[in-house]
This record gives C-alpha cells, sequence and structure tokens, in this order.
C-alpha cells in the first residue's frame, strides 16, 4: 500500500520521462549508434565500398532532414503520442525487413522508410513532449532522455556481438527488431501523454510560473518562427549545430569502417570500443544537462566542443597508438559526443521554446540532419578518393575550432541582449 501510495505521488512526467527515453533509446539506439557496427560485414558479403555502405545513410538523414519540418508542423497541431505510435510503427517494420536485404537498392529503401518514421518518432517528438513536462528541471529532464540513446548503444552492441561473431549479422538484426519493436511500442501504448494538463497537473508538478508564458499552458512563450528566422543569432546557431552534427553523426557512422580497415582492430574489441564510447556519452549527457541548469550554457557548450575536438585527435592517435589509445578515444569522443548533443538541444528549447517550438524544433533538425548526412557522405568519399580516413578526422577538427569561435560570438551577443539565466 505505501508502496502505491509513493507511486501516485510521484510527478507524472518523470514516467512519461522514462517511457519517452525507452522509445529514444531503441530508435537512436540501434538506428544510429548501432546499425553502423554491421557495415564491414555488409561489404564483405556484397563487395560494397565505404561509400556505398553508407549510402543509405546517407538518404536517412538526407530524407529525414526534409520531413521533419513536416514533423515539427504535425506536433504543433496534432497529439504527439498518435504521431510517435505511427512513426515506431515504421521504424519496427523497417527492421523487421532488413535481413531481407540482398541488393543496395533494398537497403536504402528500409533506410528511407526509417527517416520519415522516425522524423515522427525519433529526437523532435521526444523534445516537444519532454519541454511540454518540465521547465524548471529541463536540463537534467533532457540530459536523461539523451542519456538513453547512449544506453541503447552501449547496450545493444555488446547484445549482438556474438551473433556478429557467430550466426551472422541477419541474427544480429533480428535481434535488434524484436527488442526494438518491445521498447518502442510499450511505453507509448502505455505511460506517454501529451502535456500535464492532460490529467490535471502542472508543468514539473509545482506551481511554478516562467517569467514569459502562453496562457493556457505555462509555456514560454518565446519567437515565433518569422520572428527568428530574420535574427542573425538563428543563422549562427544553425551553422553551429549543422557544423556539428556534420561531426558527430560522421563519426559515429564511420568510425567502425576506421577502427577495422584502417587501423586493424579485431570486430570482437570494435564492439567493446563502441561499449565504452556510448557508456562515456551517457554519463556526459546527464554531467552536461546537470551543468546546464547551473552555469552559463554557452560556456559549457564550449567545452563540449572543446572535449570533441580531443577525441578526435585521440581517435587520429590511434592509428599509431593502437587499442589502449582507440579505448581513450572511445572514452574522450564519447563525453564530447554527448555534451554537443545535449546542449545543443538545451540551448534550441532556451531560444526558441514556446506554441512554435515544434516548428522550429523541426527546422532545426532539417538543418541538422543535412548536416549530419552530409558528414556521412563527405567522410565516405574521402575515405574512397584518398584511401585513408585521416584527412576527414582533420576537416572535423577544424570544423569544430570555428564553432568555437562562433560560439563565443553568439554568447557575447544572448549576454548584450537577454538577461542570463545562469
Amino acid at each position: 500500500m505505501e508502496l502505491v501510495t509513493r507511486f501516485r505521488t510521484v510527478y507524472y512526467g518523470w514516467w512519461v520521462l522514462i517511457g519517452m527515453s525507452l522509445i529514444y533509446g531503441a530508435t537512436n539506439g540501434i538506428l544510429i549508434n548501432t546499425l553502423p557496427l554491421i557495415y564491414p560485414d555488409l561489404m564483405a558479403e556484397f563487395g560494397w565500398n565505404q561509400e556505398e555502405v553508407t549510402r543509405p545513410a546517407f538518404f536517412f538523414l538526407i530524407i529525414g532532414a526534409l520531413t521533419s519540418p513536416l514533423a515539427g508542423y504535425c506536433f504543433d497541431r496534432w497529439s504527439p503520442r498518435y504521431l510517435i505510435f505511427f512513426g515506431v510503427l515504421g521504424i519496427s517494420l523497417g527492421l523487421g525487413l532488413f535481413p531481407l536485404v540482398s541488393e543496395l537498392w533494398h537497403l536504402v529503401s528500409i533506410y528511407i522508410l526509417f527517416a520519415v518514421s522516425l522524423s515522427f518518432g525519433g529526437l523532435v517528438a521526444s523534445m516537444v513532449v519532454v519541454t511540454r513536462w518540465f521547465n524548471y528541471y529541463r536540463g537534467v529532464a533532457v540530459g536523461i532522455l539523451l542519456m538513453s540513446s547512449s544506453i541503447g548503444g552501449a547496450i545493444f552492441p555488446l547484445v549482438i556481438s556474438s551473433a556478429l561473431s557467430g550466426d551472422g549479422w541477419r541474427a544480429a538484426v533480428t535481434i535488434l527488431a524484436i527488442m526494438g519493436a518491445i521498447m518502442m511500442i510499450a511505453p507509448i501504448l502505455t505511460v506517454v501523454r501529451d502535456r500535464p494538463e492532460q490529467l490535471g497537473l502542472k508543468v514539473d508538478g509545482r506551481d511554478f510560473t516562467p517569467a514569459k508564458t502562453d496562457e493556457p499552458h505555462g509555456i514560454p512563450t518565446g519567437p515565433t518562427l518569422n520572428q527568428a528566422i530574420r535574427t542573425v543569432d538563428f543563422y549562427l546557431l544553425a551553422f553551429v549545430t549543422a557544423v556539428l552534427w556534420f561531426t558527430i553523426i560522421g563519426t559515429t557512422q564511420h568510425q567502425a569502417n576506421y577502427l577495422r580497415d584502417d587501423i586493424g582492430i579485431d570486430p570482437t574489441s570494435v564492439a567493446q570500443i563502441f561499449s565504452v564510447f556510448f557508456t562515456a556519452s551517457l554519463i556526459g549527457k546527464f554531467v552536461f544537462g546537470f551543468l546546464s541548469d547551473r552555469f552559463d550554457r554557452h560556456i559549457i557548450m564550449l567545452v563540449a566542443v572543446g572535449n570533441l575536438v580531443i577525441g578526435l585527435t585521440l581517435l587520429r592517435l590511434s592509428a599509431e597508438g593502437g587499442l589502449s589509445i582507440a579505448f581513450l578515444y572511445a572514452a574522450v569522443n564519447g563525453l564530447g559526443f554527448a555534451g554537443v548533443f545535449t546542449m545543443i538541444q538545451i540551448l534550441i528549447a532556451d531560444h526558441y521554446g514556446g506554441l512554435s517550438y515544434g516548428k522550429i524544433l523541426g527546422l532545426f533538425a532539417m538543418i541538422d540532419t543535412m548536416g549530419g548526412g552530409l558528414g556521412t557522405q563527405v567522410l565516405g568519399r574521402m575515405r574512397v578518393a584518398l584511401d585513408s580516413y585521416n584527412p576527414a578526422i582533420y576537416l572535423m577538427i577544424g570544423l569544430c575550432l570555428a564553432c568555437m569561435v562562433i560560439i563565443l560570438y553568439l554568447r557575447r551577443r544572448y549576454l548584450a541582449t537577454h538577461q542570463p539565466d545562469h
């Protein structure tokens, strides 16, 4: 009885957060963080090169980018819960079809299905729901949400590593399909709800009113989409986030090929490196989310990008330093990946949260995902043309350094027009 009483007194938003975290952990943990692990096996079986094997991921990112604004518009107008259900069904179908692949166009078609489905069941959806339930605790809540993709990225490679070594990639993907369907569909049918007002609750579960709110829901008003796109800050922030997505998505899509083909690390060790990478990002997402609730968020973003630079440098050095440096890269770059990923979402929510948040977030998602798609394709083409990933690593380091300069400029502009919250 006491346990039931405690269950009822816990703010329901935390249960919604758990549900959305399970969904996001499956969608991103599988599609983005784990499927690249099988690329070398696809190359070995079908004779595809590095550009060809990542071509479906390029279409996945570009199609996803183009459909994200539509998804954001839909989230502002209709129930996110129903739209998410549509999205996770599509992802489950794509995973179920994956083991049947025998031609490159088969894989491209499945990734296009993934792209459209993820627009409605992925990051944009998760952020819309979580920001409706949390304001005061937003940094921690977003950090916990984003941790889930790292949990998936840490666990799923280990789950399928024995299948990859023994039964092959088809058995591995079948395991992912079954686990993913359970993790994605069950929460949306049970605990997830659109907003606290549906249950007679307030945001954060407390009598807290933000400085700027709209009357119906207590959500920060923020600028409209038309107002946002007329400011220099919007384009500076869009450039930074696109470049950083170019780097982090490009890295995650190609690191298995680099570690196995360029350095010669065995598949079991690569799976362990993946696990360390996403375990570090799991820790980093909570830490950076926690810090963002207490300190200047632009500075925390700067620290995250600096961490990414160090991690990429270690990735380059792992070619000479061997397995130990590769594991160190996984730990350091995992933290940088986590910090960048988390702070991008928090900064966008802070600047543009409100009644037009879905539309603006969808536009940012389009820009960022196109950046990630470009990173995936550029890194693959550079590897094929130059017979090495090293020039691509140098390119990403340079882009990150440029972003650090822009972030400092953005911070100065922001402090000139806003009363800092941290």
